[in-house]
């Protein structure tokens, strides 16, 4: 295929990692952008839809053709020649897979003016992912498998963590309906921009009492967060320690739990500020915001 690995792997990166209230995002630096296919007609029979037929493909590739025409376009133009080179299903969801994930990056710019309630939206979305995961006790819920993704290159990760979104499987579906969700509030934030204010100091304080506030009711999640705040900065090998010992889901689920607490103002401005740069792995940015809300580091 054609696409290069970046924006694949930045996406898996993304779904893998965001939800642990991005402690573990430090070690990604920024990739390079992806370049978008040029606007083009769209072709006169939907060929991608008529080959991946499940509802959250359908709306997932619906949602793209919304929000970024041209880049649907070379997605269907790449799928039929897929289709001729004789690729199967699961080659085939891996295209969709990446013209989905370079949305991350390139719908940044369009997030940063989204509703608060639609950046809620794109949170709890994210957290029913990790409240299936929870209650399934699975693997990605342990600190230790995502330190074990630390330590691969980047031609060992972008497999492992693909395999874990292997079509027609539930995270797959997952998957698809939590993008389309990012895409139309992507659309929607293109069509109706609100203009959020950079967060204030009482923007602050509002959210550091909210996480106090959560930190006292789960000590637990206190601890761990406290953990990572104390390794912050000193070794690479006391970062990795922290985080197999952390529990991800808890961890993204809190995440939601004090967003929806905050004051829509106080929200907007927060993930207007937060969210953009997390989709585009401005990862210095991250932790300096992140270490300067809620006085770690």
């Amino acid at each position: 295929m054609a696409k290069a690995e970046p924006d694949l792997r930045l996406g898996l990166i993304i779904l893998a990692l965001v939800a642990a209230g991005f402690l573990a995002l430090f070690v990604f630096g920024p990739d390079t952008g992806s370049d978008q296919a040029e606007p083009g007609p769209h072709a006169a029979a939907p060929r991608l839809l008529d080959h991946l037929t499940d509802a959250p493909s359908r709306k997932a590739v619906e949602a793209l053709r919304a929000a970024a025409p041209a880049t649907y376009a070379g997605l269907e133009t790449a799928t039929q020649r897929a289709i001729l080179e004789g690729e199967d299903e699961a080659q085939r969801s891996r295209l969709l897979l990446e013209a989905l994930f370079a949305q991350f990056r390139d719908q940044a710019g369009a997030l940063k003016a989204a509703d608060s309630a639609d950046f809620q939206t794109i949170i709890t979305g994210l957290a029913s992912g990790l409240r299936a995961l929870d209650a399934t006790n699975s693997k990605w819920c342990d600190g230790a498998q995502i330190a074990s993704y630390l330590t691969q290159n980047e031609d060992e990760l972008v497999p492992s963590l693909l395999s874990e979104f292997t079509y027609g499987s539930p995270q797959y579906a997952w998957a698809m309906e939590w993008m389309a969700t990012v895409l139309t509030v992507a659309k929607s934030a293109q069509d109706h921009p609100s203009r959020w204010a950079r967060p204030t100091s009482r923007d602050e304080a509002l959210l550091q009492e909210q996480g106090l506030a959560l930190g006292s009711q789960q000590w637990a999640l206190a601890l761990q967060v406290a953990a990572f705040a104390n390794a912050e900065g000193v070794s690479y090998a006391r970062m990795q320690e922290v985080i197999e010992g952390m529990d991800v889901c808890a961890l993204g689920l809190a995440v939601e739990t004090v967003s929806d607490r905050l004051p829509d103002g106080v929200r907007g401005r927060i993930w207007s500020d937060l969210l953009p740069e997390i989709m585009i792995g401005n990862t210095p940015y991250v932790m300096w915001r992140v270490t300067d809300y809620f006085f770690i580091g």
